[in-house]
Parts: C-alpha cells; structure tokens; sequence
C-alpha cells in the first residue's frame, strides 16, 4: 500500500468528544460519545456518531445518523437519534446502567456539537 485517499467532510465548526468516567483519575469511560455533524441554516446536513465503552468495539448506526438528516438541531431530533441508536440495547446485569447514561450522553454531546461547543479535553468539568 502507497497511498490512501480520504474525502474531505468538513465537520470543523460542529464536533464533540464526551468522555463520562467515575472519577477523573479513571483513564478508561464508562461511555464516550463522539460526534461530528455539518449545519446548514439550523438543519442537520450530516451527522456522525460514535459510542465507546458500551460494546466489545465502537457502536454506530447509520439510521440513527441519517434520521438526523434534514432534521432542526434541537431536543426532540436529539432524543430520536438517541432511541434509534441505543435500540436493542441490553446491558448484562452489572452494567445495566450504561444504557441510560450512554442516553443522556448522546444528547449532551449532540447539544455541544450543534452549538459548536465542543467539550475541553483539558477541562473535564461539564458546565
């Protein structure tokens, strides 16, 4: 291999990378959440989401991404991607509690994204 070309998808304005542990020591999360998504007029254009900490590798859904398309960056699209993307989640007794916190998760780092708020890697408190 000599080369691999990557397309250009500009998600330089509208990005986050949440990362939820137990305590900031932690080095690993309980769930992470990273999205990037492309605004147009208010509207969702293009959405990327990705979970860690909730499966053997990251979890994405491309109809929890493309159900965003189109959709007015609020509360309600949010919660909608949130339901799609966890659908058929289960967790295995002792981590039960992922499920809604990786819920939560996904509509706080989908909040910062659309608001071009992207949380600090340096600063892990959450305002």
């Amino acid at each position: 291999m000599t080369a691999i070309d990557l397309p250009f998808e500009d998600f330089s304005a509208n990005y986050t990378y949440l990362k939820l542990r137990d305590r900031l020591s932690y080095a690993f999360a309980l769930v992470s959440v990273a999205v990037a998504l492309r605004l147009d007029g208010g509207r969702i254009a293009e959405a990327r989401i990705a979970l860690g900490g909730v499966a053997h590798k990251p979890w994405r859904r491309g109809d929890a991404e493309e159900a965003l398309r189109g959709s007015v960056a609020d509360a309600d699209a949010f919660s909608r991607a949130a339901d799609l993307l966890l659908d058929g989640a289960q967790g295995q007794g002792g981590n039960d509690f992922k499920v809604p916190l990786a819920r939560k998760a996904i509509g706080r780092a989908l909040a910062q994204a659309a608001a071009g708020t992207p949380q600090s890697q340096t600063d892990k408190r959450i305002a």
